[in-house]
Parts: C-alpha cells; structure tokens; sequence
C-alpha cells in the first residue's frame, strides 16, 4: 500500500535533480511491487522531526515487524567502499570521499524508532487480556541503499549487504518481512528476532500517523491531502462559517459515499485486515465488528494534519472523530 506518494519535484541544481530523479526510480520499483499489499505500507520522502532533531527519508517502507529505511542514492559513474568502510565517488577522473549513506540511513532509522516509542500508546493495543501495553523496544529498524540503475558498485567484500541496485530493493524487502514473519510463528525458536507484530489495522495506524507528522522541508510546497483525507481546521472564536450548499446534491451509492467517509486506511479488523466492518458502541467505547470473521477491533482514527488521536462521535449512521487539536473529519459510515 502507498500511504505517501512522492511529491513531484523541480531543480535546476544539477545535483539535486539527479538525487531526486534517484528518488522517482525507487518511488516506481517500490509502487509496482507493494502497491495493492495491506501488510507493506509505503511512505516516500518523509520528513518528520522530534525534539528540534529531524529524519529525512527517501523512502521508509512499514511492516508488521518492524521498518525498513531506504535510502536513494544517485550514481552516475562509480562508488567503491575500501576495507575501512569510507566511501568515495569517482566521476570524470577525480575522487572524492563521500559519507557513509549506509550510517546515514541508521541514524534516521533511530530518530523515527524513538518517535514511535513516544507514542506506543497511542499507536499500539495491549495483550494479556487487555492488561499489558504493547511497545516498540522490539522493533525492527533495517537500512538498505538504493544505488541508481546506472550506477557501478566497487568494492567486492567490503561492500556492505545493505547496498543494493535499485531494482533489487523489492525482492531484499520481501526477503525480510519473510524472514520476521517466520521468526514470529508458533514454531519458531529464534527468540532473538521475534518479539514485536503490529496487527494490520496498527500498522495503517503507524502509517497514519508519521503521515500527519510529515513537515515539507523549508521551500517545498505542503502535499495536498487525498480528498477523503481533508480535514477541518480549528473553530475560530467567531464561529463556523456557514459553507454553501450546492443547489441540487449528488446522489451517491453506498459504496461511494463510503469510500469518501473512509479518510485513513487504519479502519480494517486487526484480525483478517477486512474492510467489511461497522462501527459499534461497547463497553470500552467505540469498536470496529467485522462482518467477516466477526472479531472487534478499537476504534483509534489518527489525525491525518496533526498525527493525534481523534475522538468519534456519532450522528445517525454516519461517525465523525475529533483530535485534540480541533480538527474533524469523517471516520466511517455504517451501512443502512
């Protein structure tokens, strides 16, 4: 699944044209393979920031047992890597040291980690009978560096195992979420990789929520909002202004009108990740039930402007959430 798109971009400094032009090619290869799966969400160019510190990642790919930070790396000529670990590009006969893209990756991998485990939760259900809160401490945070198609890779053995040509990225990451997932199974005995699983509704939570705490680095334009997305802004002290009304409303089916009452894609069942779900009032407050597999699953709409949790409130069969932050939105209307 695609949470975020990669904005279209304009440079005119050679450089910086050519890394975003590195950035398109991942952005492609990453869309063509994990476009329509439900347990591998995508986010490309995301910028969030925590405590005055920022991560800028060319692609961060979420799944249910852990990330992968993906850096795009635009090659031209040649990159080696000596024994040491330094690495250097070669272009028109001259060297030149460059940094480390794989420690860079690393770095922005544990920015993101410890935001989310500001907000475990926030993001994450409990265990044991509702009981214990689920964490991220377990979380697995990998790096791959995406060299451009026309790039060359020198350096043999001391190339790192995370440095990979650009097309080979989708069948790297499909290399890890299976390994995890068996690591987690009922039978496995690796201990030491197993421990954390987001269920399929959390990870669109997950996603939903580094989304809304994406900010443009200075220059760059805000990414609209997908129009089921949009949400209201503050109430001004004046009050709401009155929004015109068309003269004559369109007749919707049920089906469109709920495709536009779905703004994020965590409204799934945690159970079988189905869609076929209607929003239900109990004794811990409001539910997901599935029609499906008939399991529940708790209602936690993110913001998508601001990343916080909204609130859902009802009126007839159409139900609305509210963040902290005095924004409003659609969240899901039940069939009649």
């Amino acid at each position: 699944m695609i949470a975020k798109d990669l904005e279209p971009q304009t440079h005119t400094d050679p450089l910086r044209r050519a890394g975003y032009e590195a950035e398109r090619q991942m952005a492609h290869y990453l869309k063509r393979a994990f476009a329509e799966e439900l347990d591998i969400i995508v986010l490309n160019n995301l910028r969030v920031e925590r405590n005055g510190e920022i991560a800028q990642v060319d692609h961060l790919l979420l799944h249910r047992h852990g990330m992968i930070v993906v850096e795009s790396k635009s090659v031209t000529a040649e990159i080696s890597v000596n024994e040491r670990g330094e690495w250097a590009r070669h272009w028109k006969g001259q060297t030149r040291g460059v940094r480390s893209p794989v420690l860079q990756a690393r770095l922005q991998g544990d920015l993101l980690h410890t935001l989310l485990k500001d907000h475990a939760e926030q993001l994450l259900g409990k265990f044991m009978l509702g009981k214990v809160q689920k964490g991220f401490g377990s979380m697995h945070v990998d790096v791959i560096v995406a060299i451009s198609d026309s790039g060359v890779i020198r350096g043999g053995a001391h190339v790192p195992s995370e440095v990979l040509k650009a097309d080979q990225v989708p069948d790297r990451v499909r290399e890890l979420t299976r390994y995890y997932r068996k690591a987690n199974s009922v039978f496995s005995l690796n201990f030491k990789d197993s421990g954390y699983e987001a269920t399929t509704a959390e990870l669109a939570g997950i996603a939903a929520f580094l989304r809304g705490r994406h900010v443009p680095a200075p220059g760059d334009a805000a990414p609209a909002l997908p129009e089921a997305a949009q949400v209201t802004g503050p109430r001004s002290s004046a009050g709401p202004s009155r929004p015109e009304r068309p003269s004559a409303a369109p007749v919707r089916t049920s089906q469109e009108r709920q495709a536009q009452a779905r703004p994020r894609p965590d409204v799934a069942c945690r159970a079988c990740a189905s869609v076929n779900v209607t929003v239900q009032f109990g004794k811990y407050g409001y539910y997901l039930k599935c029609g499906d597999c008939g399991g529940n699953t708790p209602a936690k709409p993110v913001c998508g402007a601001c990343g916080q949790p909204g609130k859902v409130s009802k009126r007839g069969l159409e139900f609305t959430a509210t963040c902290a932050g005095g924004h409003t939105w659609a969240y899901w209307t039940n069939p009649a």
